[in-house]
């Protein structure tokens, strides 16, 4: 009886081992299926795993900047940053000297079509008669402001060559860009406080705080049409140039080169046979102008000169018969 209960007792001890061991190797074999799924993912993105979050990380987001790839424009891109547009006000003036001054106006008109231009203000001063009457020039001019596109502005100031000779030319420039740009950013921020002032008017409960925003308002809306005037008249004067023209008939050019001594001196001595030739010439023309008057002066001297005469004889005979009659009494 002892010895069965022996083997029985022998039994249920290897059974209870058996169990034992089945319980535990399900244990370690899941254990390593569930870190085997866990290194693949970590291997295949170069990663690792943080064992205290449980999450997957990639190593190139942590690269240092100068390692990390930078992507490189497309070709006929600029990577700069866009720039505003530089605001520049051209002008210019000139003087212009023609033998021919109607023709001279005429060409000075075509070339200012030609480039797409326009005529703001002229003004001709007319004939000098007395002058044309003793067969010099007029000396007529003519003062003109012309405004052009800013892109054909140097085309006309090198085609006014052909109107004559020009003495004198100055172009100059003014750079706008800062004072545009500063403008334009007062009048978008005027532009949100209007759009604010009208918000809060429709949510105003009483009249006062309603007439203090249209009081607001009002100025706002007044400093808004002054900047947008300013941009305009900037925004005109960048596009269209600015030159002004003064036009003048001459007998003959100015010289712009100052020409050698004995080039001097025959001009000098041209000019004193000139200018003796204009005494002369004047002279005779102001006899001739005095011509009827000489002529009226005559008649009247002819007329009144038996007059004269009888006078002169009567108070001499007059003189003399006084003088006979205090000889006796003496």
């Amino acid at each position: 009886m002892k010895k069965i209960c022996a083997i029985l007792l022998t039994l249920c001890l290897l059974l209870a081992l058996s169990a034992c061991g089945q319980a535990a190797a399900p244990q370690f074999s899941g254990a390593k299926a569930a870190e085997a799924p866990a290194e693949e993912p970590a291997a295949a993105y170069g990663g690792f795993r943080d064992t205290a979050n449980s999450a997957l990380y990639d190593e190139s987001f942590y690269a240092e900047p100068d390692e990390a790839p930078m992507p490189e424009p497309a070709e006929g891109v600029s990577s700069a940053p866009a720039m505003d547009p530089e605001k520049i006000i051209y002008s210019a003036s000139v003087n212009i000297e023609t033998t021919a001054f109607d023709e001279a106006l005429t060409k000075l008109e075509a070339l200012v079509r030609r480039y797409g231009g326009f005529v703001e203000s002229s003004s001709i001063n007319g004939s000098n008669y007395y002058a044309q009457a003793r067969g010099y020039a007029s000396s007529r001019s003519a003062d003109y402001v012309l405004r052009v596109p800013s892109d054909r502005f140097q085309e006309l100031m090198d085609s006014f060559s052909e109107l004559g000779n020009v003495p004198y030319s100055h172009s100059y420039s003014e750079n706008i860009t800062a004072q545009y740009y500063d403008v334009e950013a007062r009048l978008t921020a005027c532009r949100t406080q209007e759009t604010r002032l009208l918000e809060m008017m429709e949510k105003a409960e009483t009249v006062q705080d309603l007439i203090k925003l249209e009081d607001r308002l009002a100025d706002l809306r007044y400093q808004i049409e002054s900047l947008q005037s300013t941009l305009k008249n900037w925004d005109r004067q960048v596009s269209y140039s600015s030159i002004s023209v003064s036009l003048s008939e001459v007998e003959i050019y100015t010289q712009t080169e100052e020409p050698g001594y004995f080039t001097q001196l025959r001009e000098a001595a041209a000019e004193g046979f000139k200018a003796t030739g204009r005494f002369f010439k004047e002279l005779s023309l102001g006899l001739a102008e005095l011509l009827p008057l000489l002529i009226v002066i005559a008649v009247v001297v002819l007329l009144c000169l038996p007059r004269i005469k009888k006078h002169r004889a009567a108070r001499k005979a007059k003189k003399e018969a006084a003088q006979a009659g205090k000889a006796p009494e003496t």
